[in-house]
C-alpha cells in the first residue's frame, strides 16, 4: 500500500478469490488459475507460469518474493525457465523451526539477488541456522502505522469484557505456540492475590483457544482472565487501548510488530528478550526485556508495573516517542525502494570484462 502511494507500480499476483484493498494505490491485480490455500508443493506448478504472463503482458523491473518457501523456488525457476531479465528480491521474517529450511529456504537465500529482512536478528539467524552468504541481505525495520495511538477505552468493550476498574494486562496476537501464552497465564496467576482487581485480556484467535481456557481454570484465574477471540484489524487499536500494561512473551519474533503497535499506543511493555523484540524495545527505557525461562522475574516485573501507574505513564511516553522516531512505515518504505533501486542499478550494469 505504501509503496503504491509512493508512485511506485505494483503487479501483484493474487489466488481467486483472495481479498485484496479496494482502494489500493497503483496496484494492478494478476489471478492464479486456483483459489486460496494455495501450498508451497503446488506452487511450482502455477505461480511460473502466472509470473510469465505478467511479464508478457508489459513487463516488470523487480520480482519481488514474499515467501522464500511458498514463492521463493518458483519465482528462481520462471527467471530460469523464461529467462527474464530481472533481479530477484526476496523478503523475509524469521524462520520456523524445519527440517526443509535448508533444502529450501538457504538455496532461495543463495540465489536471490539481494533480500530483506525486517531486523538485525532475522539476518543472523539466517547465517547461524542455513549457513548461507548474507552479505547481500539488508535489513530495513517494519513499519508502525500512525493509527495506533493513544485513545480513551471504549465503553462498550469495557462492558463486553467486564474490566471494571482494575489494571488490564494486556495480550494482543496469534495464539500459537512460539507466543508462549502459558507463561503468561503462569506469570498472572503469581501478581494476582496482590492485585485481585487486576484482568488480563488474551485477544486473539485459535489455534491454542481451548487449551489456553483450560489453563486458566487449572490455575483458578476464572473471571480475571477474559479471552477476546479473533480481533478485527479494524479493532486492534481499540483493543490495545483497554490495556493498561502490554505483556508478550513470545519465544522468537523476527520483528515483533504487536509489541510494535502496543508502543506506538503509549502502553509499558514487559516481554521476551528472545528474537528480534530487544531491537524494538529498549528495557528500562520503555518496559522490561526479560528471559522467558524466568517467570518469576516475569512475575516480578508485572506486580511493579501494576503498583506504579506513574512509572506505566513514562514508560508508555518513552514507547511512543521511539516508535516515532525508528519504526513509521516512511523510513521502511524508503528504505525497501532503496534496496529495489540499488539492485536494480546493479543488475542493468554491464559486467567488467576479465572481472
Amino acid at each position: 500500500m505504501r509503496l503504491g502511494r509512493r508512485g511506485v507500480a505494483l503487479d501483484v499476483i493474487l489466488a481467486q478469490g483472495k481479498r485484496h484493498p479496494s482502494d489500493a494505490p497503483n496496484w494492478t491485480v494478476h489471478r492464479f488459475g486456483i483459489g486460496r490455500g494455495l501450498r508451497w508443493w503446488v506452487a511450482p506448478a502455477v505461480v511460473p507460469r502466472a509470473i510469465k504472463r505478467v511479464w508478457d503482458a508489459g513487463g516488470f523491473d523487480v520480482l519481488r518474493v514474499h515467501s522464500l518457501r511458498f514463492i521463493g523456488p518458483s519465482a528462481l525457476w520462471a527467471r530460469r525457465r523464461f529467462r527474464l531479465d530481472v533481479p530477484i528480491v526476496a523478503h523475509h521474517h524469521h524462520l520456523d523451526p524445519s527440517p526443509l529450511n535448508r533444502v529450501i529456504e538457504r538455496r532461495v537465500v543463495d540465489a536471490a539477488d539481494r533480500v530483506i529482512v525486517g531486523s538485525d536478528f532475522a539476518r543472523r539467524q539466517l547465517d547461524a541456522e542455513l549457513g548461507c552468504r548474507t552479505h547481500h541481505v539488508a535489513v530495513v525495520p517494519y513499519g508502525v502505522d500512525e493509527r495506533f495511538a493513544p485513545t480513551p477505552r471504549r465503553p462498550d468493550l469495557v462492558a463486553r469484557y467486564g474490566l471494571g476498574g482494575g489494571p488490564v494486562v494486556l495480550y494482543l496476537g496469534g495464539l500459537k505456540p512460539r507466543k508462549n501464552l502459558p507463561l503468561l497465564l503462569d506469570v498472572f496467576a503469581r501478581v494476582t492475590p496482590t492485585v485481585p482487581a487486576a484482568r488480563l485480556v488474551v485477544a486473539g484467535g485459535v489455534p491454542l483457544r481451548a487449551d489456553l481456557e483450560r489453563r486458566a481454570r487449572e490455575l483458578g484465574l476464572g473471571s480475571r482472565v477474559v479471552f477476546t477471540g479473533y480481533v478485527p484489524e479494524a479493532e486492534k487499536v481499540d483493543h490495545f487501548n483497554l490495556g493498561d500494561i502490554f505483556v508478550f512473551p513470545s519465544a522468537m519474533e523476527g520483528f515483533g510488530l504487536a509489541v510494535g503497535e502496543a508502543m506506538s499506543c503509549g502502553l509499558p511493555v514487559i516481554a521476551s528478550n528472545r528474537g528480534s523484540i530487544p531491537e524494538i524495545l529498549v528495557d528500562g527505557e520503555g518496559g522490561f526485556l526479560v528471559d522467558p525461562a524466568a517467570p518469576e522475574r516475569f512475575a516480578e516485573r508485572l506486580s511493579h508495573l501494576l503498583a506504579d501507574a506513574g512509572l506505566r505513564a513514562a514508560l508508555g511516553r518513552a514507547n511512543r516517542a521511539r516508535i516515532d522516531a525508528r519504526f513509521r512505515w516512511d523510513r521502511c518504505v524508503a528504505g525497501t525502494c532503496a534496496v529495489y533501486e540499488q539492485t536494480l542499478a546493479d543488475w542493468r550494469r554491464p559486467a567488467v570484462v576479465g572481472a
